[in-house]
């Protein structure tokens, strides 16, 4: 997993947890002090979609050796009014926060692997979501003072957050799928997103892939919808054509030259999965 990845969050993240339909703006960011950021976005769901219930996520990423991104994630409960906007926030916690302490300080009685990617779920309490309310509300023509005020909050959300994966309910719990709350099946799902990413333009099959990280078809294919918000097939669908539109946007293949770049048959069925996931046909993207 790249870095660029976790410091700048897309809509992948937005359509893994609320679906294919979210309409979203693009994602605000702010720089809450050295090596604290947080992104926003306003989303619009689709109507056919249920409300999403609240929950928060940590995510710890370790890139290399005593370099750790650690992120929250927020998704509040959804008002349920028709055409009102849906607040989801990001905190992203860079290297440089954790380089503030002797690395022992940060690795020791911790729970979780500092070797390995981590996901929880866990749910936060009121005093929580009037932080975070505060951190997106409060941003602008801040003094000193209301600056260590904002690190503060930011950091409190942090602490709960490992406070409650060291005390984890059924509540906290990774949906759906309770073999997930091993180490090593979490890690074979992510195997596996990270085999789709390198094999875009050659999908592998689901056989392929459960052969490689050694993990039952059946699990795999539940393990990774709960983690990523996709079947196997739509996370590769959405990413082949994400891709697409980058290489079509570098402005240095044809439609053609991409479809068959990205593994597709031929133009028409690559223009027919462009055009039901990016909204639009290949060519009305380079107008």
């Amino acid at each position: 997993m790249t870095t660029e990845g976790i410091i700048r969050p897309k809509a992948e993240f937005l359509q893994r947890f609320l679906g294919d339909e979210t309409v979203t703006a693009d994602v605000s960011s702010v720089t809450i002090s050295a090596g604290i950021q947080l992104h926003y976005a306003d989303v619009l769901l689709c109507p056919a979609q249920d409300e999403p219930e609240e929950m928060a996520y940590m995510h710890f990423y370790p890139v290399a050796d005593g370099n750790y991104y650690l992120q929250l994630s927020f998704l509040p409960e959804c008002n349920g009014k028709a055409n009102e906007s849906y607040r989801v926030a990001q905190l992203v916690f860079q290297p440089a926060f954790f380089e503030q302490w002797p690395e022992g300080l940060v690795c020791g009685k911790q729970p979780f692997r500092f070797d390995r990617c981590t996901e929880q779920a866990f749910t936060l309490n009121s005093q929580g979501r009037d932080a975070l309310e505060a951190l997106i509300r409060d941003k602008d023509n801040l003094d000193f003072i209301q600056s260590l005020r904002r690190q503060e909050m930011a950091i409190g959300l942090l602490r709960f957050a490992l406070e409650a994966f060291l005390v984890p309910d059924e509540a906290n719990k990774l949906p759906a799928c309770s073999f997930l709350s091993n180490n090593s099946e979490r890690d074979k799902v992510l195997e596996t997103q990270r085999l789709i990413m390198e094999h875009l333009d050659h999908p592998m099959t689901i056989r392929e892939l459960s052969r490689e990280v050694a993990m039952n078809e059946c699990y795999l294919k539940k393990g990774f919808k709960a983690m990523f918000g996709k079947t196997i097939h739509e996370y590769q669908q959405f990413q082949r054509i994400e891709r697409a539109k980058e290489l079509l946007l570098e402005g240095n293949c044809s439609i053609n030259e991409v479809a068959f770049k990205m593994g597709f048959g031929s133009a028409s069925h690559f223009s027919t999965s462009f055009k039901k996931i990016a909204g639009m046909k290949p060519c009305e993207l380079l107008r």
